[in-house]
């Protein structure tokens, strides 16, 4: 867990000469006797110079040598010798030049109305708000309530606002550009560094459960997240929120924003230019990150209407740790300029990077066992990290949205990951503004991606990978295709949809058909599990009612290939599941009316015979084990050449020891019926396999379900025993025969 310390002190230098100027006069001023005033105070600055507060007056912001004027610094030493609250105005004045060491501190609350004048910090450090003050002066809680709006802050020595505490508001700002706002003028740390040493009185378990329990609905369109916004707010009131509106922070040397402590919560960032000039359109970068989410800081939200481009970090670098409650990343645009899509200004590494998990201590446990939320309607497009390692299987560095180190509990939801909207609506039919990395990738365990757009990412869509990796939920993504542009093929991620390595119990799709992922006209495979361990790793991955096909545009490829032949069809084989992904699981095969041996000998092949489709197929595999079958019709020879596919069922059935089917039900002779809806006559069916055996009561090392392992719950938690889920490869596809069943052609979603 990082200290509790200041934003400036984490290595933001401050002027000691100015610490010692300030410390002075504030005692000669109390040693003359100054008086204490109620209430709020009035400081027109209305000079350009760096004067300090004259120390023979008592009764009002004057700077020394000329006491009818009121400079910046003095306004701010002696407001802080004063009880109540303050306003700084500027009369006259466009620019101050800090040239008497850094300015003051604030310590006490100040409301600085900037009117666009600029602070050119001049190598000094500039505007430091801390919460602790003077108590005599009811300061105890320094500069909590402070709000700093319209200024433009550059050249600083450190960040351009350092703020330690609560309830600041800070608007309008020009941070590291000039009054222009697009042209750099650098602070040298931060635009904005928030941190708070001050804990707060309860963060127990009950106190989270409760506040949690007040959160509003999370929103899975953009209709809503205004009013989210809203009443996040007020369920954080306790906490005492920050809130970070409309400024442009760009050409800073560290992060555009950096919020640091587990002190710190309920931050507010929406409607910034991050990383950009003021328009949105023009790069100038934060030497950093957009956004910086360290030291267990929680309940945050970034957006909406943030645009966080053109920045030499990540765009968003969520690397909270432990969190009591979740960060939320909502209705932004990372990586692409505001309105021009003629220009490219994506982050330099990844769009969204995260390193975060639950709190699951017993004092302050996380009540919503989520650590971040990403989504929904974020735009994460035309960032510029690309692969560093061998193309295109072994692991990427860069994506849209990585999801790695100890992360658990994180939801990626309702995003576009690789395509453009211009404006924020309107989407763009183009495949220019991909990732140069993967979509999504996750190395972690527990994590869920949830009604995606990944398409047009350079390299795969959605990336699982490490062996370490588990229970990854994959639910309603496009992938490869968007229903915006539902005919299209042209946009397809650059090798594989989804991409597995090693990673185990995956689920993409489940057994509600809503759930089911279209996966589409990517370059290689639909979907590819590499380098698994057999027992150990890289198996009980499902894949459950999804629309997998047209896949394998470019590149040689299938549209779901479990490695055994390697970016190719597995025909029916023997399986080896030492050394292959999801055990090696066979794939069924369907009788064709022309087969010359084993158990399809004399069966017909499929043939609609009113009211159904009737189709007769066989399975090679291992047991004893239940099986789930599923099937599908497709419109062409083959999956990789289907424009459509319609879910039509599934069955089950029990293998013997040899992997035969029973006899029994719908089986014989090692062949079973299955009875499905009609199909036109013309297309054709193809059928998956998944072992679905309940393995809870098979006692360890007995026979080959002995050694499996698989993973319960959002935090991964490994079983001695589950179902297996390992699902098979396509079948061969058969056409129908009979009827006159009429299907659309075109693209199915």
């Amino acid at each position: 867990m990082y200290s509790m310390q200041s934003a400036r002190s984490r290595g933001k230098r401050f002027s000691s000469g100015a610490r010692r100027l300030g410390a002075l006069w504030l005692v000669g001023a109390m040693l003359a006797g100054l008086s204490v005033q109620a209430g709020a105070e009035i400081y027109n600055v209305n000079v350009s110079n760096d004067a300090v507060q004259d120390p023979a007056t008592t009764n009002k912001c004057a700077t020394q040598g000329d006491t009818t004027k009121c400079s910046l610094r003095a306004a701010i030493m002696f407001g802080n010798t004063r009880s109540g609250s303050h306003v700084i105005n500027f009369v006259g004045v466009t620019s101050i030049t800090v040239i008497n060491g850094g300015l003051p501190q604030l310590r006490a609350p100040f409301t600085i109305n900037g009117n666009k004048v600029t602070i050119n910090g001049n190598g000094r450090s500039c505007l430091d708000l801390t919460d602790s003050g003077t108590a005599a002066l009811g300061h105890a809680d320094g500069a909590t309530g402070s709000k700093i709006f319209n200024l433009v802050i550059g050249n600083c020595n450190g960040n351009g606002i350092s703020a330690n505490g609560h309830n600041y508001t800070f608007t309008g700002n020009y941070i590291g550009v000039n009054v222009t706002g697009a042209v750099a003028l650098p602070n040298s740390g931060d635009g904005i560094s928030l941190s708070s040493s001050r804990v707060y009185p309860d963060t127990s378990t009950g106190f989270l459960s409760n506040l949690y329990s007040q959160f509003p609905v999370q929103p899975v369109d953009a209709s809503t997240i205004n009013a989210f916004q809203s009443q996040l707010a007020t369920t954080l009131a306790s906490l005492q929120p920050v809130y970070i509106t409309g400024n442009v922070i760009a050409g800073n040397a560290g992060d555009g924003i950096e919020l640091f402590s587990q002190n710190l919560a309920g931050v507010f960032i929406s409607g910034n230019m991050i990383g950009t000039d003021l328009t949105g359109n023009i790069a100038i970068a934060n030497g950093g990150n957009g956004v910086n989410l360290v030291g267990s800081t929680f309940g945050n939200m970034i957006g909406p209407g943030n645009v966080i481009s053109g920045n030499n970090g990540n765009g968003i670098n969520a690397v909270a740790g432990s969190v009591f409650l979740p960060n939320f990343i909502m209705g932004n645009r990372i990586g692409l300029s505001a309105a021009n899509q003629s220009v490219h200004i994506g982050n330099a590494l990844s769009g969204i990077y995260v390193d975060s998990k639950p709190d699951t201590s017993a004092t302050s446990f996380n009540p919503s066992s989520t650590s971040l939320v990403i989504g929904p309607v974020n735009l994460i497009s035309d960032n510029k990290g690309a692969n560093n390692n061998a193309f295109p299987d072994v692991g990427a560095d860069y994506g849209g949205i990585m999801i790695t180190g100890a992360s658990n509990g994180v939801k990626v939801i309702y995003n576009t990951i690789g395509l453009a909207e211009f404006p924020t609506g309107t989407a763009i039919n183009s495949a220019a503004f991909g990732n140069k990395g993967d979509g999504i990738i996750v190395t972690t365990t527990g994590n869920s991606i949830t009604g995606n757009i990944v398409a047009a990412n350079a390299r795969h869509g959605i990336t699982i990978r490490g062996s370490s990796t588990n229970s990854t939920s994959v639910l309603k993504n496009f992938v490869g295709i968007s229903p915006k542009f539902a005919n299209v093929t042209t946009l397809g991620n650059g090798v594989d949809g989804i991409h597995i390595e090693t990673a185990a119990s995956t689920s993409v799709g489940s057994s509600n058909t809503a759930d089911r992922n279209v996966v589409v006209a990517n370059k290689r495979n639909g979907i590819k599990l590499y380098n698994g361990g057999g027992d150990t790793s890289g198996w009980a991955n499902l894949f459950q009612r999804n629309r997998v096909y047209g896949n394998a545009r470019s590149l040689p490829g299938v549209d779901i290939d479990l490695e055994h032949n390697a970016n190719a069809a597995d025909v029916d084989h023997s399986e080896f599941p030492a050394n292959y992904a999801n055990r090696d699981q066979n794939t069924p095969r369907i009788c064709t009316g022309t087969d010359s041996s084993g158990p399809c000998v004399g069966a017909a092949g499929p043939a609609n015979t009113t009211p159904n489709t009737t189709v007769r197929w066989i399975l090679a595999s291992h047991g004893p084990a239940l099986f789930r079958l599923e099937f599908y019709s497709i419109n062409a020879a083959t999956t990789t050449a289907a424009t459509s596919m319609v879910f039509l069922g599934e069955q089950t059935v029990t293998t013997d020891a040899t992997g035969k089917p029973l006899n029994g039900g719908s089986c014989s002779a090692g062949r079973c019926t299955a009875n499905l809806p009609p199909v036109s006559a013309g297309r054709r069916v193809v059928m998956t396999a998944t072992d679905v055996t309940q393995l809870t009561s098979v006692p360890s090392g007995s026979g080959w379900q002995g050694q499996l392992k698989c993973f319960l719950g959002n935090n991964g938690i490994i079983l001695s025993a589950c179902t297996a889920n390992n699902t098979s490869e396509y079948s061969n596809v058969v056409a129908v025969t009979g009827g006159d069943v009429i299907f659309a052609n075109g693209i199915d979603l």
